[in-house]
């Protein structure tokens, strides 16, 4: 069965993005996780490049675990708000820490990808 991994990088309870992502991960009909970045914690990457050879973080977070549901998903769905013209603190934190999976493999090559942005004009 596939799996799907849904992330929200809104730190507002019950936002828009999450409504947003959960409605994407209730259409695929798949197995499927939600999670609410600002509900964990994940700090920025340092870039001390000690994941060059290992492919893992060693910095000590919640980024390890969810990388690991990250890796055991077949297609992801990353939700972020639009802050000061661009994606959330909490979603680019994330995003940078990705840069641990792709030094010795691709760990994330091949898998599927959606991104969901919330934004408003005023």
């Amino acid at each position: 069965m596939l799996n799907v991994l849904g992330i929200s990088g809104s730190p507002v309870k019950d936002s828009n993005t999450d409504i947003l992502v959960k409605t994407i991960l209730k259409a695929t009909s798949v197995n499927q996780e939600f999670v609410k970045l600002s509900d964990i914690n994940i700090g920025s990457c340092r870039a001390c490049k000690k994941c060059v050879y290992t492919n893992c973080c060693v910095l000590d977070d919640d980024f390890q675990w969810l990388s690991q549901n990250v890796l055991d998903a077949d297609a992801l769905v990353i939700g972020t708000p639009v802050m000061y013209a661009g994606a959330s603190g909490f979603t680019k934190a994330f995003i940078e820490r990705l840069w641990s999976l792709r030094h010795v493999k691709q760990l994330t090559q091949g898998k599927i990808g959606a991104t969901a942005v919330i934004g408003w004009m005023s």
